[in-house]
């Protein structure tokens, strides 16, 4: 089973890339974000194992070592030809969240997704669509472009999802944790 461990954004940067989804969804009929309900993040690890709940007990062992961040959107990228993303500006919180996240994880689980989301071969991006078919790519990049802005945002949950289908298994709030 394919799982993931994503950054969660706060509520005005998660409402801004939202409404970009949406516009793209309604401008391409690609609704499967939205359909699914996938909330706009950044995916920090991503693994398959068949037991789920070592990889939950060892998370809840070490949250404290996951903080909350700032994450600064400054483009627009693709991988072509199924994907529009926002991508963030690499920071050391971000390049630290994949390290530890996959080093969470490592021994009890195999690299998922061909290991794209390793470090030093992890693309960091908040999916804006997915799945598109070629023709659909440049309609969706022309939508992002209208509607994407410079954005400055913060982490605030840890997300631990199974994939395809999306299915959250367990959310972590960061910032209730670090004022414990």
């Amino acid at each position: 089973m394919d799982y993931a461990i994503c950054l969660l954004l706060d509520t005005t940067t998660e409402t801004a890339f939202t409404n970009i989804i949406n516009a793209i969804a309604d401008g391409t009929a690609e609704r499967y974000m939205v359909d699914t309900k996938i909330p706009p993040h950044i995916t920090i690890a991503f693994f398959q194992t068949e037991k789920i709940e070592p990889i939950i007990e060892i998370i809840n062992d070490n949250i404290r070592d996951m903080p909350t961040g700032e994450i600064v959107w400054a483009s627009l990228g693709a991988f072509v030809p199924q994907c529009i993303f926002a991508a963030p500006v690499m920071t050391d919180y971000l390049q630290n969240a994949c390290v530890n996240a996959n080093r969470l994880v490592a021994s009890l689980s195999q690299p998922g997704d061909g290991g794209h989301y390793l470090p030093g071969q992890w693309v960091p991006h908040t999916a804006l669509t997915v799945k598109l078919t070629p023709e659909r790519l440049n309609t969706a990049f022309e939508i992002a472009s209208r509607h994407f802005t410079f954005l400055h945002g913060r982490s605030t949950r840890l997300l631990l999802a199974e994939c395809n289908p999306f299915k959250e298994v367990r959310v972590w709030d960061l910032e209730a944790i670090q004022n414990e």
